[in-house]
């Protein structure tokens, strides 16, 4: 759905009033992402005009963020996890008034720093993106700067998030001794973008809880909720932070891939959509607790038919379990083999103007499979691996 997917990018930029100059807009702490979204979109589409667009909304939205979020002191960006916008995914002393973690910035301003938003946490979710985030700015660029403060960012994530006692990342760092709750999405973004190496990818992997229904989004879940269950946002599973999970595990270790790729399967089977939140035990649609106002309630959604959910799962089959990775002038085909799936037959693979089908023999994983598929303008291919 190029088109789609183009206005999608579109609809959240902003004009600033200040410089007047285009940037991304909407929840600050994860608009970055949108350097990943543009990158991504082009690789899928081909589409150079878009890019020549994005180019400069990328480099004003981070020189943004460096004036208004940058903390020279940890070398770090400040600001929430990407995925936590309620304040059920945030220790206690973040709980001020209302379900939202931006409510802190609002009436708790002397706790507050006095730059940009100022909610003083540092999340490791948030900083992988910016990195990942300066590693395309340099690619579209070859300017030194990015390259150097990417760099840089990685050592400082490392340096306040690695915990090499528990062999994996920290959650948070703030002035008050931070978090150690395992945060999926980060740990995810920590191995697929390369922060951590090798080692540390595999302590992690070993260390990570995974619960009957697929790893939770943060674990475990805050203190406060458990008379009522879980929160909202600590202890319940996503499927979109799974899918992320399946795929920067999985190719490391693909038991890690069929794991939530089973526990999706079959909660989406049993209801006949994809929720937006399931139980880790019971994998029955739970929309956990929160604080709704001043006080703790029972009644938040899972909502029903949650598009991330559904392409967190098109994800697992499409770039993990049949291992599709599209770059600028080639497709690469790896498939990864998982126990009980023989066979995976994708038809209408539309990648720019080229018309895909694949058929890939799963069934035997002592003989992966890497094929090439270069771009062949206005293409029909029809493979059998």
């Amino acid at each position: 759905m190029p088109e789609v997917s183009r206005n999608t990018l579109l609809s959240v930029l902003m004009r600033d009033p200040d410089s007047g100059r285009v940037r991304v807009g909407g929840q600050y702490w994860d608009a970055i992402i949108w350097a990943i979204g543009a990158w991504t979109y082009f690789l899928y589409t081909g589409d150079h005009e878009f890019l020549d667009f994005a180019r400069p909304v990328i480099f004003e939205t981070l020189a943004y963020f460096e004036a208004t979020e940058w903390d020279p002191e940890k070398g770090l960006f400040r600001g929430p996890a990407c995925y936590g916008d309620g304040v059920a995914a945030y220790p206690d002393r973040y709980f001020t008034y209302g379900s939202g973690i931006l409510s802190f910035a609002q009436y708790a301003k002397d706790r507050c720093v006095p730059q940009g938003v100022g909610i003083p946490m540092s999340v490791l979710s948030t900083n992988c993106l910016y990195y990942a985030a300066y590693r395309i700015a340099h690619r579209l660029s070859g300017e030194a700067q990015y390259a150097r403060k990417a760099e840089a960012l990685r050592q400082s994530i490392n340096q306040a998030f690695w915990d090499e006692d528990r062999g994996t990342y920290r959650y948070l760092v703030d002035p008050w001794g931070g978090c150690d709750a395992q945060e999926s999405m980060g740990l995810s973004f920590a191995i697929l973008f390369g922060v951590a190496d090798a080692r540390m990818a595999e302590s992690i992997i070993e260390h990570t809880v995974i619960t009957p229904n697929g790893i939770p989004c943060v674990y475990p879940s805050f203190e406060r909720y458990l008379p009522y269950g879980l929160g909202r946002h600590s202890g319940t599973v996503w499927p979109h932070i799974q899918a992320f999970w399946a795929h920067a595990a999985g190719r490391i270790h693909p038991q890690c891939l069929e794991t939530e790729l089973r526990a999706l399967t079959r909660n989406a089977l049993r209801e006949g959509y994809f929720s937006e939140i399931y139980h880790p035990e019971t994998g029955l649609p739970y929309g956990g607790a929160q604080e709704g106002g001043d006080r703790i309630t029972l009644d938040w959604v899972s909502q029903k038919r949650q598009t991330w959910s559904a392409t967190g799962y098109i994800h697992m089959l499409l770039f993990d379990l049949a291992g599709l990775s599209f770059h600028e002038d080639h497709l690469s085909i790896e498939p990864v083999s998982v126990s009980g799936i023989r066979d995976l037959h994708i038809e209408h693979l539309v990648w720019r103007d080229m018309e895909i089908a694949l058929d890939l023999h799963l069934s035997d994983p002592s003989a992966p499979v890497r094929h090439i598929l270069p771009y062949t303008p206005s293409a029909s291919v029809h493979l059998e691996l």
